[in-house]
């Protein structure tokens, strides 16, 4: 009977033992099997970012709280939008900087283009207001100067009222010798101002031109785009805005000339070899007696380019004689001489293929044809 208790009592305690061995391995596992999960779970969110691992403590505390209280994901969430925000803002200032420069060049190109047009609408409604700096890229006033071929029944002064000008331009830029009788065909100069056209002559400067037709030096610069005032070329065309021409169609008609020299012409007025002969060449041994054509004063006597030894006299304002290639000058500049009086003698100086006279007729600056008026 006792031994039969006594089985019974280990049998009992053999089943509470084993019970309580059970008990603790699915505690102990289960608590593992959260934990895991827990890890499964954090792992997959970070994408392989390195996790520490926990203490037992730590676990413990973790096993105790509920798991959505843990919120990993949060933290987790948090941290990536730290490491990411960085690289964010600057990609993010990046753009804006890229932005920000793109739009500023297409300012800066929008306001030039608004300024050329500004510029180009204020050059044709204003041009007297024109800066200095627009006015210097303009082509030479001279580069603008047009040609008007007459048409039948046309007068001079339908043909300045035609160009906005007066019949002053029209005798300032063109070689007119009748003004009341021009034909079909006939070509004129038509400036682009109102004004004449004068041709440099020896020993003129700037200043000196300038005074003679009461203008600015700088307004003749500026309109020709003469950069140095001395450095002006002998037969250099100018266009000198505002200037009136100093020699009227009835001073042509009351001017009549002698010849320079007695003897035959070689040369004529007009196209030879290529470009414009602007006088009469008249053949004369080394040394022949050279005449001025009519009383006047010497306004320029010595050695020109091309000329070689040369004479000018002002017979009145805007009418000159040149003496051209002499080897001897008896007069000198100021001096006053008269009709007939020997004012050199001829010579083969300057550009000159032998002993002659180069004898030009210069109207308001320009040579025209010397037998228009020479007595005949």
């Amino acid at each position: 009977m006792r031994r039969r208790e006594r089985l019974t009592g280990f049998f009992i305690i053999f089943i509470l033992l084993t019970f309580s061995a059970y008990s603790n391995s699915m505690n102990v596992g289960g608590r593992a099997g959260i934990a895991d999960r827990q890890l499964s779970k954090t792992g997959q969110r970070t994408n392989g970012q390195q996790m520490r691992v926990l203490s037992n403590s730590e676990q413990k505390l973790n096993a105790s709280v509920p798991e959505q209280s843990l919120q990993p994901e949060n933290k987790l969430d948090l941290e990536s939008d730290r490491t990411s925000s960085p690289d964010s803002e600057r990609k993010s200032n990046s753009l804006d900087i890229d932005q920000t420069k793109e739009n500023r060049e297409q300012n800066i190109e929008a306001e030039r283009e608004d300024k050329k047009i500004f510029t180009e609408q204020r050059a044709e409604n204003n041009p007297e207001q024109q800066t200095a700096f627009e006015k210097r890229y303009e082509p030479e006033l001279i580069d603008q100067v047009k040609v008007h071929k007459v048409r039948s029944g046309e007068t001079l002064w339908d043909i300045a009222h035609q160009h906005g000008l007066n019949i002053d331009s029209l005798i300032g830029a063109n070689n007119i010798s009748n003004m009341n009788s021009i034909k079909p065909g006939q070509e004129f100069k038509i400036l682009p101002v109102k004004g004449i056209i004068y041709r440099v002559s020896p020993g003129e400067s700037v200043a000196s031109i300038a005074r003679k037709f009461n203008l600015k030096v700088e307004t003749v610069m500026e309109d020709n785009n003469l950069e140095d005032s001395s450095k002006l070329k002998i037969d250099q065309k100018l266009v000198l805005r505002g200037a009136k021409p100093e020699f009227s169609y009835q001073d042509r008609l009351d001017q009549k000339f002698m010849y320079p020299i007695n003897t035959r012409i070689t040369s004529y007025y007009g196209p030879r070899w290529g470009r414009i002969h602007e006088g009469l060449d008249f053949a004369a041994p080394m040394g022949s007696p050279i005449r001025a054509v009519s009383s006047g004063r010497v306004v320029y006597s010595g050695w020109a380019t091309g000329y070689g030894y040369v004479v000018i006299i002002e017979h009145q304002r805007g009418l000159r004689t040149l003496y051209a290639h002499n080897s001897k000058l008896l007069v000198s500049v100021g001096e006053s001489v008269g009709k007939g009086e020997v004012i050199s003698r001829s010579g083969n100086t300057g550009n000159s293929t032998g002993p002659h006279l180069h004898f030009e007729v210069q109207v308001n600056g320009r040579p025209e044809n010397p037998l228009n008026y020479i007595n005949k």
